[in-house]
């Protein structure tokens, strides 16, 4: 039977290794999942997961409720994405870029997708973020966020509605 996570949160803060990287085991998908919703890239998000990772096991003995593990390392993983999407980064541009590029057609919809995603309001990017890239039930969902699966169930309409307006307008 597996152990809940407030008992492997509190054998972690104690020291035990073992039980953070059951923790680990537990969350590594889900949390890289919702921070490729927030990065829009999987290198990224996974080398920021490994960081969320590192700061939930230094912080893990000042974690005062045992019980809310998940929501507190998503709320690590979501923190850590928005300092680093506000940071500006440079990208290095080719010198050798052919012409054709820009005039081919698009092969599929998934970076214009993404991109949609990344323009989502905040609490509809994280709703879609959590089911879609982390694979999160609507419950789930609204643990993890202290909120209703009713207000989940209608930040995902609005979400998608807001998506279909937006791809729409982007294939016109």
């Amino acid at each position: 039977m597996e152990k809940p996570d407030a008992q492997l949160a509190q054998e972690a803060a104690r020291g035990s290794k073992h039980a953070f990287g059951t923790l680990v085991e537990r969350y590594q998908a889900p949390v890289i999942g919702h921070l490729i919703g927030i990065l829009r890239t999987r290198d990224d998000a996974e080398e920021l997961a490994q960081d969320a990772f590192l700061t939930a096991w230094q912080k893990l003995p000042a974690l005062e409720k045992p019980e809310a593990f998940a929501a507190w390392l998503y709320r690590i993983a979501h923190n850590l994405a928005l300092d680093r999407a506000r940071k500006p980064r440079s990208v290095p541009l080719p010198s050798n870029v052919p012409e054709q590029a820009c005039d081919a057609p698009p092969v599929d919809r998934t970076t214009e997708l993404l991109a949609a995603v990344g323009r989502l309001s905040e609490p509809h990017r994280e709703v879609i973020a959590r089911k879609h890239f982390a694979g999160c039930s609507g419950q789930q969902i609204a643990d993890h966020l202290g909120i209703s699966a009713g207000t989940v169930r209608s930040r995902l309409s609005r979400a998608y509605d807001e998506l279909r307006a937006m791809l729409k307008g982007e294939e016109e």
